[in-house]
C-alpha cells in the first residue's frame, strides 16, 4: 500500500517537472517566434536596408542645374564642381577616433582642416538621419580629398561626394535679380523631401533661382554602387540600372548686364534707392539695380565663411537683401504730376495752355492751409508745359482740386500704379493709392478723416506710395500711349542643347483709354522738363528728346527727402523708360537725373537696339557722347531749385 502510493507521488512529480520543463521550452520558443517576426516582419525594411548597405549603396546623381544668362548672352549665374566630405552615421565604428583621425588633417598651408567641437555637434546632428550623408566640410581643396581618401581604412562612414556650386560671375551688381542658392532648412526638408530633394540640399533662396527653381533644378537621378566594409566605393552595380538624371533648363533673361553695370557704377556706394529700366513695348525689364546689394558668392561659399558674412548682412541697418526695385515703396513726389496732368487733359479740366486763377508765388493759400512751391520765389502764370517743365507745385495744387481723388485714381489705376504688376520675382509689394475712401480706412483707428486739402498733395504725388518699377511702367505707357505690359525677365528657357522650350510674349496687363491729343501734350511737357531750364536736363542725351520728369518726395523717416527721377525715350516712342529712386538724397534733378543720364546715353551709343534708334533719329551717323558721371552734390549743396526737384 505504502509502495503504490509512493509510485504515485514519482509518477506525479515527474508530470509537474515536464509540464515545467515543456512550459520553459515553449516560452523559449514564443520569444524566438517573436523575434523571428519581429526581425523578418516588422523589420524586415530596415534589415534588409542594413544588408543591402554592407556592399551596396544607393548614390543621388544630381542633375547640373540650368545656368542663368543675360539677353545677349552673358553669363549670370553658372555651376562649378566642388568636393565636399561627408559622413554616413550608420557606417561609423568608433566615432571619437573618427574625429581624433579627421583633426590631424592638415591643409596645403599647414593648418587643421576640421574641429573637433564642430565635428561633435555635427556628428551629432548627423546621427538624426542615419542613412542620409550629411556634409561636414564643404568645398575643400583636391588636397584634402586626396589625403580623405588615402586613409580611408581610418575613416569608416566619411566619404567624398562631388557637386556643384553656384557661382555669380557679376557679384553685387545681379544680387537682387539673379538671387542665390541657399541650404535647405530642417523645418522645410519634410515637405520638401517628396519632392525630389535630398538632406543637405540646395534650393534657390531669391530672385530668379527662387522663382524658376523647378525649371532649372531638373531630377535627380539613382545609381547603385558596390562598397567594401569601410564604405568605400568600388564599382556600380551591375544588375541594378542607372537611372539618369533630368538636366536643368537655361534662363535667358531679358537683362543687358553692362547696361546694369552702367547704373551700378553711376548709382552712389554710400546711398540707397533702386534704377529700373525696361522697353515700355513689352515690359522687357532691361535693368533692375538695388542699392546696397550684397555678393550672391558668399551663399556658396563654406560654411564658415558663409556664416560669418551672413551675420554680417542680417545685421545691416540697411537692409541689403531688400530689392528696393519691387520691394521699396516711396511717395513719387513730382515724378506723379505728369499722371496728374494726363487726368486733367482726358476730362477737359484744363487744356495745354490754360493757366490757373491764383499764379504762383511761392505759395497757395486753402482755408488756414499755406501749401508751399519748391521754389519761394514762385514761377508766375505758367500754362501747363511750363508747369511740368518747371515742376510748379502751386499749379498742380490747382488742379488736383478741380479734379478731385476720384480721377486721379483712375487714370493711376489704368497706368498700373498702386497694384502688383505680376513680374517674375517673389515678394513684389503693391503700393498704396490714397484716395478719400481709402484714406478714411487707413486711418480711422486714429480718427483721421479726407479733408480736401489731402486732394491737393494727392496730384503732387504726397500721399500715395509705388514701386520704382511701377514708376518706370507708367512713363513708358505715357510714350507708347497704348499699353502697359507686364514687366519679365525671363525671356527664353532652353534645354541643355540649347532647343528653345518656351518663349515669353508680351502681356497687357491694362489698355489705356485716353485720347491721342492729351497724350500728345502731355509728352511735350515730359520732354520740355528734360530741355535746357528744365529740371531734369542732365539726363540729356544729345541726338535723342528724352521726356522726363524730377521728383523730391518727403521722406517721414529721415531728413532729406528721396529723389526721383523718370524718364523714356523717344519720348514720342519709346524703346526704354527708366525710374531711379535715390533714398535721403534730396533734389531728383540734381541726385536722380544724372544716373538716368548715364544709362540713356550709353543705351543709345552702345547697346544695338539703341544704336538702331538713334541712327533712325540721326541719319548723319553722329553717336551721342559716354559721359562719365561726376561725383554727386553734396546733399547739402546750394542750387537753383528750378533745377534741382
Amino acid at each position: 500500500m505504502a509502495f503504490g502510493k509512493r509510485l504515485q507521488d514519482e509518477q506525479y512529480d515527474r508530470r509537474v517537472k515536464s509540464l515545467i520543463i515543456s512550459a520553459a521550452i515553449s516560452f523559449f520558443f514564443i520569444i524566438l517566434l517573436i523575434s523571428l517576426i519581429n526581425t523578418q516582419v516588422r523589420d524586415a525594411s530596415v534589415n534588409i536596408r542594413l544588408s543591402d548597405a554592407n556592399s551596396m549603396r544607393e548614390v543621388v546623381v544630381l542633375p547640373p542645374r540650368g545656368s542663368i544668362y543675360d539677353r545677349n548672352g552673358e553669363v549670370l549665374a553658372r555651376n562649378r564642381p566642388s568636393y565636399s566630405i561627408s559622413v554616413l552615421p550608420y557606417k561609423l565604428r568608433n566615432r571619437d577616433k573618427v574625429i581624433e583621425s579627421l583633426c590631424k588633417i592638415r591643409d596645403a598651408n599647414g593648418e587643421a582642416v576640421f574641429d573637433s567641437l564642430e565635428l561633435t555637434r555635427q556628428f551629432r546632428r548627423a546621427a538624426q538621419r542615419r542613412f542620409d550623408p550629411t556634409r561636414i566640410k564643404e568645398d575643400v581643396s583636391i588636397d584634402v580629398v586626396s589625403i580623405v581618401e588615402e586613409h580611408f581604412m581610418e575613416l569608416p562612414g566619411i566619404i567624398v561626394q562631388t557637386e556643384a556650386r553656384r557661382e555669380y560671375p557679376f557679384g553685387t551688381a545681379a544680387f537682387h535679380v539673379v538671387g542665390y542658392m541657399g541650404e535647405i532648412p530642417e523645418n522645410e526638408f519634410d515637405t520638401l523631401r517628396h519632392q525630389d530633394y535630398y538632406w543637405g540640399d540646395l534650393m534657390g533662396r531669391a530672385g530668379l533661382e527662387r522663382q524658376y527653381e523647378q525649371v532649372m533644378r531638373g531630377r535627380c537621378g539613382r545609381e547603385y554602387l558596390e562598397v567594401n566594409a569601410f564604405g568605400k566605393n568600388i564599382r556600380p552595380i551591375s544588375h541594378i540600372p542607372r537611372i539618369e538624371p533630368v538636366y536643368g533648363h537655361d534662363l535667358y533673361t531679358t537683362l543687358d548686364i553692362k547696361l546694369q553695370l552702367v547704373a551700378a557704377k553711376a548709382f552712389p556706394d554710400s546711398l540707397r534707392g533702386a534704377v529700373v529700366a525696361l522697353d515700355p513695348r513689352s515690359g522687357e525689364v532691361l535693368v533692375m539695380f538695388s542699392n546696397p546689394s550684397v555678393d550672391p558668392n558668399i551663399f556658396s561659399a563654406a560654411t564658415s565663411v558663409r556664416g560669418r558674412t551672413w551675420a554680417q548682412v542680417a545685421s545691416d541697418r540697411s537692409l541689403p537683401l531688400n530689392n528696393r526695385a519691387i520691394q521699396g515703396t516711396y511717395p513719387p513726389g513730382s515724378t506723379f504730376k505728369p499722371l496728374s496732368g494726363i487726368a486733367g487733359l482726358s476730362t477737359g479740366k484744363i487744356t495745354r495752355d490754360s493757366r490757373m486763377p491764383v499764379s504762383c508765388a511761392g505759395s497757395f493759400r486753402l482755408g488756414s492751409r499755406v501749401a508751399r512751391c519748391h521754389r519761394p520765389a514762385g514761377h508766375g502764370s505758367v500754362n501747363y508745359i511750363a508747369a511740368q517743365q518747371h515742376s510748379c507745385n502751386v499749379y498742380f495744387y490747382q488742379l488736383g482740386l478741380r479734379l478731385g481723388d476720384e480721377n486721379i485714381n483712375r487714370y493711376a489705376r489704368m497706368f498700373a500704379l498702386g497694384q502688383v504688376t505680376g513680374i517674375d520675382l517673389p515678394s513684389e509689394r503693391m503700393g498704396y493709392l490714397s484716395g478719400e475712401r481709402a484714406y478714411n480706412e487707413r486711418f480711422a483707428s486714429r480718427g483721421w478723416r479726407w479733408t480736401q486739402g489731402l486732394v491737393m498733395d494727392l496730384a503732387i504725388g504726397q500721399q500715395q506710395i509705388f514701386t520704382p518699377l511701377q514708376l518706370a511702367l507708367m512713363v513708358g505707357a505715357m510714350g507708347n500711349g497704348k499699353h502697359v505690359y507686364r514687366p519679365a525677365l525671363l525671356k527664353e528657357e532652353r534645354n541643355k542643347d540649347g532647343i528653345l522650350v518656351s518663349q515669353r510674349r508680351p502681356v497687357v496687363i491694362s489698355t489705356l483709354d485716353v485720347d491721342s491729343a492729351s497724350l500728345a501734350i502731355n509728352r511735350e511737357s515730359l520732354a520740355a522738363a528734360v530741355k535746357p531750364g528744365g529740371t531734369g536736363w542732365r539726363s540729356a542725351v544729345p541726338g535723342i528728346v528724352v521726356g522726363g520728369k524730377t521728383g523730391s518726395a518727403q521722406n517721414p523717416h529721415g531728413s532729406e527727402s528721396h529723389a526721383l527721377f523718370i524718364a523714356c525715350a523717344p519720348y514720342d516712342d519709346p524703346v526704354i523708360s527708366i525710374a531711379v529712386v535715390v533714398e535721403n538724397a534730396g533734389g531728383g534733378g540734381a541726385v536722380a537725373a544724372p544716373i538716368a543720364g548715364e544709362v540713356l546715353r550709353y543705351f543709345f551709343s552702345q547697346t544695338a537696339d539703341g544704336k538702331a534708334v538713334f541712327d533712325k533719329y540721326n541719319p548723319e551717323g553722329l553717336r551721342p557722347p559716354v559721359v562719365r558721371r561726376p561725383p554727386p552734390l553734396p546733399v547739402t549743396a546750394v542750387e537753383e531749385p528750378i533745377n534741382n526737384e
